[in-house]
């Protein structure tokens, strides 16, 4: 089976990945897309304990990822291993913030800020979900087919991943979509619903894109994702707002969905360019 990554175990549990060409992205064809190494680092935060037991256990309650900043300082190669590397910045009953650093040998490529929050069943109001302000948009298959057309090479994330467009014309400013991997995030181990948001949630200032991709870079050096629940189904769901302006920088503001309605947003900065 392919897959975004390839993972190797050292002799004490750590972990290094691999990247394979389906990682790759469209300004280069020796870089990988944003949306890959965001899901290794959101993977490994979800998996930190805060606090373990004497056999290594964690005793934190359940929690949910509800927030993942990330700063992409430099291209990840494609062709260098990488680790993820995290730490606890601060943990109580509720919340804990946590920080996450994506590096090759000595060099960090992306740091990332968490923030996890702990959850519970509880007995809310009618409509305190926001389900009657936001509703689902209508199902794939209702979508058009599309792929992304500025990438310089035959293979990568542009053909890892299935976009179905339901309305907008991409380089309009404003798409409604779905999106959802066509491979695991990893070789040996099912892709949870957050590292599926996460794979796919970098895409959004692509697919909403306010210019033609072919004349222009629009390179995003953040991306910031708010969830307040993880999706259900393997699809997506991406109403896409962008904006680029006339000295070189834009923003991308994407609403995330699934099957049953809302589940968070992205926002993420833009350098501008002619291609």
């Amino acid at each position: 089976m392919t897959s975004f990554y390839v993972r190797e175990r050292g002799a004490h549990g750590q972990e290094r990945f691999f990247a394979t060409e389906h990682t790759r992205g469209p300004w280069s064809n020796d870089h990988q897309h944003g949306g890959p190494p965001m899901a290794l680092m959101a993977r490994a935060l979800l998996n930190t304990p805060s606090r373990v037991d004497a056999d290594g256990q964690s005793l934190d309650p359940p929690m949910q990822l509800t927030r993942l900043s990330v700063e992409l300082l430099r291209p990840v190669p494609i062709a260098a291993p990488l680790e993820v590397v995290t730490e606890v910045l601060a943990s109580g009953r509720r919340v804990h913030r946590l920080a996450a650093a994506l590096v090759s040998g000595d060099e960090q490529l992306a740091v990332g800020v968490g923030v996890r929050i702990r959850v519970q069943e509880l007995d809310l109001p009618a409509g305190a979900d926001g389900s009657a302000r936001f509703e689902a948009p209508p199902p794939p298959e209702r979508g058009r087919l599309h792929q992304f057309e500025f990438f310089q090479h035959a293979v990568g994330y542009h053909t890892a991943t299935e976009v179905r467009i339901l309305d907008g014309e991409p380089g309009s400013g404003h798409v409604r979509a779905w999106m959802r991997p066509r491979m695991p995030l990893l070789a040996d181990e099912a892709t949870t619903a957050l590292e599926r948001v996460m794979l796919c949630a970098d895409a959004g200032h692509g697919i909403g894109r306010a210019l033609d991709g072919k004349r222009w870079n629009f390179i995003n050096p953040d991306t910031s994702v708010h969830l307040w629940r993880v999706p259900a189904g393997e699809w997506v769901g991406m109403d896409a707002q962008v904006a680029a302006g006339s000295m070189g920088v834009g923003l991308g503001n994407t609403q995330l969905f699934d099957a049953h309605g809302r589940i968070g947003a992205v926002l993420q900065g833009e350098v501008i360019q002619p291609r």
